[in-house]
């Protein structure tokens, strides 16, 4: 589980997102989608810089508010960063900068270079699986 975030009006903001995936290693590309009706799509759809926040399993309630509230900081969420909000406590953090969409059905489908990236943390990500939260592995 993810949460994808960005940096707009001086506010780290962001969303939940679980269709997240591996593209190519040469360059480095990673793709998300986001659904065109959702009251964020203009935000993270235009975002030319944004970081993909790969939570750990003991993150779900900040998953599940971030559903439903942009503001990373109602949402609980501590952040650093210059170029997008990088989560606390979060598994894996990539800094990306967006590269193409391409339209999927009602989604599109945001592919981004993975400019940076850091593991702070050693534990099993968070999932989303059968309408509920849980931990890899």
């Amino acid at each position: 589980m993810t949460i994808v975030s960005t940096y707009a009006g001086g506010a780290a903001l962001g969303m939940t997102v679980n269709s997240f995936a591996s593209v190519s290693l040469e360059p480095p590309l990673v793709l998300w989608s986001i659904e065109r009706s959702t009251h964020r799509y203009d935000l993270l759809r235009h975002a030319r810089d944004y970081a993909i926040n790969i939570l750990a399993h003991d993150q779900a309630g900040m998953a599940e508010k971030c559903a439903h509230e942009a503001n990373l900081a109602l949402c609980g969420a501590q952040c650093s960063g210059d170029v997008a909000p990088l989560i606390e406590g979060a598994v894996a953090r990539l800094v990306c900068r967006q590269r193409a969409v391409h339209a999927g059905g009602d989604h599109d489908i945001i592919v981004g270079e993975v400019i940076a990236f850091d593991t702070p943390r050693a534990v099993p990500s968070l999932v989303f699986v059968r309408g509920g939260y849980g931990e890899a592995g």
